[in-house]
């Protein structure tokens, strides 16, 4: 199981259309939101995004409501990146609303569930860095559940990638940092950027 990158958990069908409306139960997402809150995490945390099943990338979501008995409860917030961005809320759980995206694609999505930081565009140091990495640790582990915590795979360090594609970090589309690198008292200028685990 790849625990950076968890796909396939709530697989779509295939699009017949270049526009079409996905409906997914909301309560498999508050699943995982819930698990968040029970980690206490400051900064890790799950980011939801559809990623198109040919492995090329993303799969383009032009927008997504939350809905309950066809009242519409919440919209569905997505970024520029690709993630979407659902509510924390326990009645909508409890009333099994609805999660419907309008995306775009010719091909047949999945749902991944990264974990995951985004950091602000600004000076960062090896300190702040190792925060993170600690905080994606222990939600790996709230992930996995017991007693599957004690057989995930070690965390090597992070991965930090730019969320606007055309940007960079010391001139690279992805820099890996190893735990090694992490120890030492290095700093980086970064533009705004996610944050994952490097297993």
């Amino acid at each position: 199981m790849k625990y950076s990158l968890i796909a396939g958990a709530l697989s779509l069908l295939a699009l017949s259309a270049q526009a079409d409306t996905l409906t997914l139960g909301y309560s498999g997402f508050y699943k995982h939101l819930d698990t968040v809150a029970d980690a206490g995490t400051e900064q890790a945390t799950l980011g939801f995004y559809l990623s198109r099943h040919d492995g090329k990338g993303l799969c383009t979501i032009n927008s997504g409501i939350v809905e309950m008995e066809g009242q519409q409860k919440a919209v569905v917030e997505v970024l520029p990146h690709g993630e979407f961005v659902l509510p924390y809320d326990k009645q909508l759980d409890t009333d099994k609303a609805v999660v419907k995206l309008d995306v775009t694609s010719p091909v047949q999505c999945d749902i991944s569930i990264q974990i995951q930081s985004v950091l602000p565009a600004g000076m960062t140091d090896a300190a702040q860095l190792r925060y993170v990495r600690d905080e994606m640790t222990t939600l790996l582990k709230e992930m996995a559940g017991w007693p599957g915590r004690y057989f995930v795979p070690d965390v090597k360090g992070i991965q930090l990638q730019p969320l606007v594609k055309e940007q960079s970090i010391e001139g690279l589309s992805r820099l890996t940092l190893d735990n090694a690198a992490l120890a030492g008292r290095g700093q980086w200028q970064l533009p705004n950027t996610l944050v994952t685990p490097w297993l």
